[in-house]
């Protein structure tokens, strides 16, 4: 009699487990070991809008890649004042993202938020603060020394500076390394192959490459370098207010936006430069051209300030953040020309600064 009751208390147990366990949401995300996906991080520079609730400055769109679906699946508060430009680790798990420093908030840190490993939720984890951080406009990292690049676009503290073992900083982090440009006016980041990628903006601007970035040598007494010595230009065609860029080696595809100043609906462009390996160590003062360009009314782009390409094998998006039209697009890779996107989202009176993409292929 025993044995059958205690039977059937197992029994009951094991049903209630199983029927936990069916009952999980369709829509959870994915175990990240098993399962391919894809889920973009946009950045809003937002701050102090309401005395009551705190604004969102992350959002998550997943899952990005999907062709009937393309929402905001989440929302976090970092400790970001306003948000500006963000940047994913695969290998940490980690988001970095530098505040926006904005007019009247002094803010000059980058935020470290962890990423969950099977349900992508955000975690305020730490920040690296420092004075010299006052106008961020873009981030890369080096995998094999655990360092990364902080690119200060402009000013007095314009040049790059690297952070060695970002994921464990908290609070006033000196860097390793502080590589200037005085004089330079720079956006966005991407490293490949001990190359920095920046748009360098302004008269003589265009795609500036920082050649040997992981070995610049510094004075040991001020761990400071003259980085424009390793710098090459090479001025981009018709370019006119160059932003936020991105190099996919796997397709070896270089991406950069640009708008012009009128404001018009076909004012915005992202210029695609493919094979571009072939390119990236031409002599300074080579002009390069885009082999496309995607531009025109029926895209929406306007004031477009940041591009990522999804970087797997298989991947077939690029995604745009537009701070003018407050979108955020979706663009075949090989798009060219004045082509809709086959997916947006509008961010409302949210304005997007930033974004950042993860994905997995199937294992």
């Amino acid at each position: 009699m025993i044995k059958k009751r205690l039977f059937q208390y197992i029994f009951i147990i094991l049903t209630a487990v199983v029927g936990f366990f069916s009952c999980e949401r369709n829509d959870a995300e994915p175990d990240l070991q098993m399962r391919r996906f894809s889920r973009l991080y946009v950045s809003f520079e937002g701050f102090g809008s309401s005395n009551t609730v705190p604004d969102s400055n992350v959002r998550t769109i997943y899952p990005a890649d999907s062709t009937s679906i393309f929402r905001f699946s989440q929302a976090h508060v970092s400790n970001a004042q306003g948000g500006g430009p963000i940047f994913y680790q695969f290998t940490l798990e980690t988001l970095f993202q530098a505040s926006a420093n904005l007019n009247g908030v002094n803010d000059t840190s980058a935020y470290i938020l962890n990423v969950g490993r099977s349900t992508g939720v955000l975690k305020n984890v730490g920040r690296m603060g420092n004075r010299l951080f006052n106008s961020v406009r873009g981030m890369a990292y080096h995998e094999l020394s655990n360092r990364l690049f902080i690119v200060n676009g402009s000013g007095a503290n314009a040049g790059v500076y690297v952070m060695d073992s970002p994921r464990s900083r908290t609070g006033f982090a000196p860097p390793v390394k502080k590589l200037q440009t005085q004089g330079y006016q720079m956006w966005g980041a991407a490293y490949a192959n001990n190359k920095l990628l920046v748009s360098r903006l302004g008269a003589g601007g265009g795609l500036c490459v920082f050649d040997n970035i992981t070995t610049v040598d510094v004075r040991p007494t001020d761990s400071i370098a003259d980085l424009r010595s390793n710098a090459r230009t090479l001025p981009i065609e018709g370019a006119q207010n160059l932003r936020g860029l991105c190099y996919d080696t796997v397709k070896n595809v270089l991406a950069i936006a640009d708008f012009s100043n009128d404001g018009a609906a076909s004012s915005g462009r992202i210029l695609v430069f493919e094979n571009f390996s072939e390119i990236i160590n031409s002599v300074t003062g080579t002009m390069i051209r885009p082999t496309r360009i995607i531009t025109g009314e029926a895209t929406g782009l306007t004031q477009p300030v940041e591009v990522v390409i999804d970087p797997r094998e298989t991947g077939t998006y690029m995604y745009v953040a537009d701070r003018g039209s407050r979108v955020i697009s979706r663009f075949s890779i090989s798009d060219d020309g004045n082509v809709a996107p086959n997916q947006t989202l509008s961010t409302g009176n949210q304005i997007p600064v930033g974004l950042a993409i993860d994905v997995r292929a199937q294992q």
